[in-house]
């Protein structure tokens, strides 16, 4: 019965133990009140009663952090963790402006590796996505010798392959084929 009585006891101070860690923890991170004590606080503690104030705390921060950067790899992190956020739509305007403000990527016509592919065309149920793990990125590689970049998890790249070209169906973001031309995708600019 004793042994019975002293693990009931070692047990019960575990969990009123791992309850005051996590209060302990919550106030310091507000007290820093940075997106890396939220972070780091969220990777301790990712399912508690203070998770959705934290999560709260860190979105208006990131996005301070994107507009601060004024870059299209800091706004499509912000989208990345936050496609639906408070900032979207303020994001994706700011995306869209960065993007269609760099003339090195504005094409009249595409260039003879790449051709825009018919969403009819039964191609386009074997078409390839790139995920979220291309947002933000600088053009990463994506085989036979094109390389792109994601802008935005609401509209991911959807590629194929044919001989000798790059057929893109729609997202938006940059592909950079074989010979070095960048191309910017999705995008309305006019």
């Amino acid at each position: 019965m004793k042994k019975f009585c002293l693990c009931f006891v070692f047990i019960f101070s575990l969990g009123i133990a791992g309850c005051s860690t996590v209060h302990i923890d919550w106030d310091m991170a507000t007290a820093i009140n940075t997106m890396e004590s939220y972070d780091e606080f969220l990777k301790k503690h990712p399912d508690t009663e203070f998770t959705q104030q934290a999560l709260a705390k860190v979105e208006p921060m990131r996005f301070q952090k994107a507009v601060e950067e004024g870059s299209a790899k800091g706004f499509s992190a912000y989208l990345a963790r936050y496609p639906q956020g408070s900032y979207a739509r303020e994001i994706r305007s700011r995306l869209k402006t960065l993007r269609c403000s760099d003339k090195t990527l504005l094409r009249n016509d595409p260039p003879p590796w790449m051709k825009k592919g018919n969403t009819s065309d039964p191609l386009h149920r074997t078409s390839w996505y790139l995920d979220k793990s291309y947002m933000g990125v600088a053009p990463s590689e994506i085989g036979r010798g094109y390389k792109a970049t994601c802008d935005d998890p609401d509209y991911p790249m959807d590629l194929a392959w044919e001989p000798g070209h790059l057929v893109y169906f729609g997202g938006r973001g940059v592909i950079v084929g074989p010979d070095g031309t960048p191309v910017l995708v999705g995008y309305d600019c006019r």
